[in-house]
């Protein structure tokens, strides 16, 4: 037994070790570089203009969205710690949150599902990292980490749920998952369903001397969900039925999906042929793991034939799989049915099978460690988890680091911007990846970005106050030839832009503004801050102080 003690606490300190290793590339940039991080960063800095500041030309232009729509939960984290922390400082603790949280969350999860094989769960590193955290989804991010929490918790609780502070938290956990993600909210509520049914059906095929206890268990657990989701479900039926009927659609086609999973697609966040190298590595450990499982049961079954007069109808744990195993099969089904049938965009949310598929291969990890076969097959797992994993970050390291020049050069033209001025943007580079690398320079300073991307959509915390936003110029309104209007509110006064901030190298051929922007530039505006692939153009007209 001592043994045992000092295995499981050296094996702990060795994944301990591994977490903290594992999220030191993405916290020794001043800033994490993601794709939309910096958009998210701006408009947690709006939200705090709006709220702690009640800055006026922020209320002119922007508006807190009145829906209580999901997508709130990073966005908020970040506004209320940069209320005494640097922003780059929060979003580190951010980074720190998920890159610590959710390794541990889906440690203690596997333990509650199965204790003796926690060496599966070092295949949780590879996910930490996914295609959703580097293209700073970071709310659904921190959606999976919820997930994993309020999964561990009903499985600890669901035979003592109706406690009121056991109903207090499960309400609360559910509620921050909405808010988190509406699609990980949706997927959580289907698993623990399925893990009610699942588990009643076992135990009344299985008890049948306990019918009437059995029931009335299944009722209560009915119940308890219910009451703890029912104010997001309510949410969650408003927010699809209040958008409009219209909506783009697109469909992945079946080989597409297919490939999506043998490359574990919501892994790779870069290049497809390159890190679909390392990550179909997992598809076929997961393949060669569960036909293993399935093989030893087999082997078992056949023993017990040989051995019992009447094997089938006999009671043996160690014959037939545990519920755990059962439940997690069934969740397993229905989510890859859905990952096949439902659209991949559905207006402007996208990427919906990539996420139902992480989902999936989560819990192919938790299924695969109900298996009874050798402990060590999970030594072998968990080697080739870190070795996937290892690969991956040899490759994403160097990609953070030349992202993150690009972004604290971005940052720092904040220096050169005085407070509440206007500035439109305009972003020139072929890398898809930084798109969004313009909202840096507003995202501790009160600075109007004139395009908000998150504004547009309704699907984030702020929306654009369409009744008072004024619309913005370049140029002089008295010479056509020098002159471009921005109006998006008709009938609303006009502001003139203060800075023009460019990301890439402007081609002034590119269309038909390019020519007339060009010479606005250059008559009207001085240079005052120059990095590498980018520049900042002040209006002459400002007078500094």
């Amino acid at each position: 037994m001592e043994i045992v003690k000092k295995w499981q606490r050296a094996e702990l300190l060795i994944f301990t070790i591994l977490t903290i290793i594992n999220m030191l590339p993405f916290v020794a940039t001043r800033f994490f570089p993601s794709l939309d991080g910096a958009s998210h960063l701006s408009n947690s800095n709006i939200i705090n203009q709006l709220l702690f500041y009640n800055n006026e030309i922020f209320h002119q232009f922007f508006r807190i969205n009145p829906e209580p729509v999901p997508n709130w939960t990073a966005h908020l984290l970040i506004s209320l710690l940069t209320l005494v922390l640097p922003v780059f400082l929060a979003e580190k603790i951010l980074i720190a949150i998920l890159l610590i949280g959710i390794p541990f969350a889906f440690r203690t999860l596997l333990q509650t599902i199965s204790p003796k094989n926690t060496l599966y769960s070092f295949l949780i590193f590879p996910f930490t990292h996914s295609m959703f955290f580097f293209f700073g989804f970071f709310n659904f991010c921190m959606a999976i980490l919820l997930f994993l929490i309020t999964l561990n918790y009903w499985l600890r609780h669901e035979h003592t749920i109706w406690k009121a502070k056991q109903i207090a938290i499960l309400t609360l956990l559910i509620a921050v998952t909405y808010f988190s993600h509406i699609v990980i909210f949706g997927t959580l509520l289907l698993t623990i369903a399925i893990q009610i049914i699942t588990t009643a059906i076992l135990s009344f095929i299985c008890k049948r001397n306990e019918k009437r206890f059995l029931l009335m268990q299944f009722i209560k657990k009915t119940l308890a969900i219910t009451l703890a989701a029912i104010v997001p479900i309510l949410l969650f039926a408003y927010f699809f039925f209040s958008r409009p009927e219209i909506r783009d659609i697109k469909f992945l086609s079946r080989q597409e999906l297919v490939t999506y999973l043998v490359t574990l697609r919501p892994l790779v966040s870069f290049n497809p042929f390159l890190e679909g190298r390392q990550t179909t590595i997992l598809f076929y450990l997961f393949v060669m793991l569960a036909g293993i499982g399935f093989a030893a049961f087999i082997f078992r079954l056949l023993q017990r034939f040989t051995k019992s007069n009447d094997p089938v109808h006999e009671q043996n744990p160690r014959l037939f799989p545990q519920s755990n195993f059962w439940w997690l099969l069934s969740s397993m089904t229905v989510l890859l049915v859905m990952y096949f049938q439902l659209p991949d965009s559905f207006g402007t949310a996208s990427y919906t099978n990539l996420r139902i598929g992480f989902i999936f291969f989560l819990l192919t990890i938790l299924w695969i460690s109900t298996f009874r076969i050798p402990w060590h097959f999970g030594l072998i797992a968990a080697i080739a988890g870190l070795y996937v994993n290892t690969r991956l970050m040899r490759y994403y390291t160097p990609a953070i680091i030349k992202h993150a020049k690009l972004a604290a050069a971005c940052h720092k033209a904040a220096d050169f911007v005085a407070p509440n001025s206007l500035v439109l943007p305009i972003y020139c580079m072929e890398d898809w990846f930084t798109g969004h690398f313009v909202d840096y320079i507003a995202i501790d300073k009160p600075i109007v970005m004139v395009y908000n991307y998150e504004c547009e959509s309704g699907y984030f915390p702020v929306k654009w106050n369409e009744k008072t936003r004024p619309n913005f110029y370049l140029g002089n309104p008295a010479t056509p030839e020098k002159y471009i209007n921005y109006q998006h509110t008709r009938g609303n006064p006009f502001l003139r832009l203060d800075y023009v901030f460019i990301v890439g190298r402007y081609d002034k051929n590119t269309d038909y503004y390019a020519p007339v922007l060009d010479r606005i530039i250059t008559e009207d505006f001085t240079k005052v801050y120059q990095a590498e692939n980018c520049k900042l153009y002040r209006n002459k007209s400002i007078r500094i102080k």
